[in-house]
C-alpha cells in the first residue's frame, strides 16, 4: 500500500503548502522559523522538509529533503509531486485546511448558517469544517478553478513519466 508523505515547508513555500494541503497532504508551515527549528521539527515529526535555501539543504543534520527549484507555485507543486510519484506514494485526495492544515469533515448547512454568508448557504448543500480552526469550506465557483489547475499538473506529469519510460 502506497504510503502517505508529510511534509514540512519553510518560510519561502507558503503557498505551495497551500496546495498541497489541497491535495490532501499533511503539511506544516510556519512564516517564521529558523533553519535549527524546522529541522528539529522535520526529524521529530519524521517529515519531509521542502526548501528552496541551498544552504539549508547542505547541513548535514537533514535527512529527508527536497530542495524546491521553481519561483512558480505550479511548478513547485510539480517538483513535489513527481518526487512523491517516485517513491511510490500517492496523492490522498482528501484535502486539507488550507489555512491550518487541520482534517476537514462534512458538516450540515445548518451548523454552518452562522459561518458563511447568506448567499452561500442559499445556493449550495455541501459544506466541510476544519476540525482544528473551525474555517467552513465549500464548492463554490473557485473548486472548478482549483480542480482544472490539479488536473493539469497531473497531466503534465503523467506526460513525464510516461515519455521517462519510453526512455
Amino acid at each position: 500500500m502506497p504510503k502517505e508523505e508529510r511534509f514540512i515547508a519553510d518560510a519561502m513555500l507558503g503557498n505551495l503548502a497551500k496546495w498541497l494541503r489541497i491535495l490532501g497532504f499533511d503539511t506544516l508551515y510556519f512564516r517564521t522559523i529558523d533553519d535549527n527549528e524546522i529541522i528539529r521539527i522535520a526529524k521529530q515529526k519524521q517529515r519531509i522538509l521542502l526548501t528552496r535555501d541551498t544552504c539549508l539543504v547542505k547541513r548535514k543534520t537533514i535527512d529527508n529533503c527536497i530542495l524546491i527549484n521553481s519561483n512558480e507555485v505550479s511548478g513547485q507543486l510539480k517538483e513535489v509531486l513527481l518526487w512523491v510519484k517516485g517513491q511510490g506514494s500517492k496523492v490522498k485526495g482528501n484535502p486539507r485546511c488550507a489555512k491550518c492544515n487541520g482534517e476537514l469533515v462534512s458538516a450540515d448547512s445548518e451548523s454552518v448558517a452562522d459561518d458563511v454568508p447568506e448567499h452561500v448557504f442559499l445556493n449550495f448543500n455541501s459544506f466541510f469544517r476544519c476540525k482544528n480552526c473551525g474555517k467552513v469550506y465549500w464548492e463554490g465557483s473557485h473548486r472548478k478553478l482549483i480542480d482544472e489547475k490539479i488536473q493539469n499538473i497531473l497531466g503534465e506529469i503523467n506526460a513525464h513519466w510516461k515519455s521517462s519510460e519510453k526512455d
